[in-house]
């Protein structure tokens, strides 16, 4: 054996496809080690067999006729092209398969030359893909709805500025996440042979940013249909006790309700609507406090409100960007999508109530938000 025959050879056996020889009349001469681990033949039980053996009907059929009419017309109709094509093991099952067909003579005699790579787990993740996008298009479609629908209440209310603020917003916090999707889709209809946990990977990485689209149409949706407030009188200590109970702090956050939140007047507002205010304002002055410090709540009387105010001793705000603390969409934070404080101010407004707050960057920040005492007449 020479040391070219030997190389085919070595190459033939390590070959991850399955080669397969056969001569014009579909008679198999070589299979390699590969067809055996695909179709379940030994290369004896192969050898001698038309190719046909290794085909599902109509094909098996219909390939001598193949076969026979190229010789006689030239007519090609796979070989020097490649396609997907499904192909039949020994237990009988199929399976998908992609088939590159080649000519050679030998000795004067036309031979042919099969390389076949199975493509089961190609077509397994190009239909996962196709459900993934189809769930995709659904849930697009739902928020879809639900977005011109909510516009249709902002209309209505007189929001179309605050709408059009939105829209620009949405095109940026949409934008990123269909740019991962794009990146992830490229790679599962292109990829050769990758291995499940790299398919996994992207398809869950699609799926964590279709929930991202999601949450944040939801979000968006959830502005627009707040409902009418249900005002009643609730004394301030109850109202901000029970809203620190409802958050999670680390160990190393204290919290200090000054005396003067009981001594205060009740005010006039919705508790649930007022208490989402409220944790959410905690939250921030949580999270601006990465290695602890202590939020600090008081109130005063403010005109014809009650001003609670909810200090942190955190990194404060940047001076350059507090001009634009509250707008939809606007986030300092590396995870969140910037709804918190425009909720809160809405909120506030259809409660007749403000928000504003004060910030020295390093030393922290005071949010103070003035609600209706229930002493003054509406």
């Amino acid at each position: 054996m020479t040391d070219n025959t030997k190389k085919l050879q070595a190459i033939l056996d390590t070959a991850v496809d399955a080669i397969i020889t056969i001569d014009e009349r579909g008679v198999i001469e070589s299979a390699n080690p590969a067809t055996q681990r695909m179709f379940g033949y030994s290369p004896d039980e192969l050898i001698g067999r038309n190719v046909s053996t290794l085909m599902p009907s109509p094909h098996r059929e219909q390939h001598d006729d193949y076969l026979r009419r190229y010789v006689e017309t030239g007519e090609r109709k796979i070989i020097g092209v490649g396609r997907e094509i499904v192909a039949r093991r020994k237990d009988g099952t199929e399976f998908p398969i992609h088939l590159a067909v080649s000519e050679y003579w030998d000795g004067g005699e036309r031979k042919f030359a099969g390389i076949v790579r199975d493509i089961s787990d190609l077509k397994a993740t190009q239909r996962a893909l196709e459900e993934l996008n189809q769930q995709l298009e659904r849930r697009v479609a739902e928020r879809t709805v639900e977005l011109e629908r909510a516009q249709m209440e902002l209309v209505a209310k007189e929001k179309l500025a605050t709408l059009g603020q939105v829209s620009g917003g949405i095109a940026h916090e949409i934008r990123n996440p269909l740019n991962v999707i794009k990146t992830s889709v490229y790679f599962l209809l292109h990829a050769r042979n990758a291995p499940p946990e790299k398919i996994d990977e992207h398809l869950r990485r699609i799926d964590r940013q279709v929930t991202l689209i999601d949450n944040v149409v939801s979000a968006l949706t959830d502005v627009a249909r707040l409902p009418v407030p249900d005002r009643q009188p609730i004394a301030p200590g109850e109202l901000v006790r029970e809203s620190v109970s409802s958050v999670t702090l680390e160990k190393k956050i204290e919290v200090e309700i000054d005396r003067s939140v009981d001594r205060s007047s009740a005010v006039l507002v919705d508790p649930q609507q007022i208490a989402i205010v409220v944790r959410n304002l905690i939250r921030n002055a949580r999270d601006a406090m990465p290695n602890g410090g202590t939020i600090r709540i008081s109130a005063s009387p403010h005109g014809d409100c009650v001003r609670l105010k909810i200090a942190d001793s955190g990194v404060g705000i940047p001076a350059e960007i507090q001009s634009r603390i509250g707008e939809v969409l606007f986030t300092t934070k590396a995870r969140g999508i910037g709804l918190g404080l425009a909720v809160s101010k809405a909120i506030l407004e259809r409660n007749r109530g403000s928000l504003s707050f004060e910030s020295t960057p390093g030393q922290g920040t005071v949010f103070m938000l003035d609600l209706p005492a229930e002493r003054f007449p509406e």
